[in-house]
């Protein structure tokens, strides 16, 4: 897939930014986990989308009416970190899943909606006006492959997990 060459500067400012900084909040205060990433102070986010083995994605759209996809992808090992801590904070369990179950993917879709929500505030402060959806999970490369479709450009930023592995917030933008 050849993307087009658009600036994505004050969209890398206004939208991403504020994504990776309260992705890294909720992970501290929702998860317990310290994550942190090379966004918040390298100037050219990678231009991937590459699905590892589980996705949670929920359309952007903006004010002009194009829908663009904001996409956390995991690994299997990392996602059922996350959705196990998740669920230890927000419930008071002890409870330590092995496998990618329907309560850790309910608690990465929930994980996703706090962040959408917190740094909605901080982009709707700037130029950009978002509406955002409901989450969408995403098992397998097939079923992600109609997000890339009419895509001009996406900036993939990796956050990475103290001793937990490391996933991708992705924005792609149409």
């Amino acid at each position: 897939m050849k993307l087009e060459a658009i600036s994505t500067d004050n969209i890398r400012n206004s939208v991403l930014l504020p994504f990776v900084s309260e992705t890294i909040n909720v992970l501290q205060t929702m998860a317990n986990l310290k994550g942190s990433s090379d966004l918040l102070t390298y100037h050219e986010p990678l231009d991937v989308f590459a699905f590892k083995d589980f996705a949670v994605s929920i359309n952007a759209t903006f004010t002009n009416g194009v829908t663009n996809n904001v996409v956390m992808n995991f690994d299997a090992q990392t996602a059922i970190v996350i959705g196990n801590k998740v669920r230890s904070v927000m419930f008071g369990t002890n409870e330590v899943d092995a496998t990618l179950n329907e309560a850790n993917k309910e608690a990465l879709a929930e994980f996703l909606n706090t962040v959408v929500g917190l740094a909605t505030r901080e982009i709707n402060e700037t130029n950009h006006k978002i509406s955002f959806g409901v989450p969408l999970y995403l098992y397998n490369k097939e079923d992600s492959a109609f997000l890339l479709d009419g895509v001009k450009n996406i900036m993939t930023v990796p956050l990475d997990l103290e001793d937990s592995g490391r996933f991708y917030l992705s924005f792609l933008v149409r």
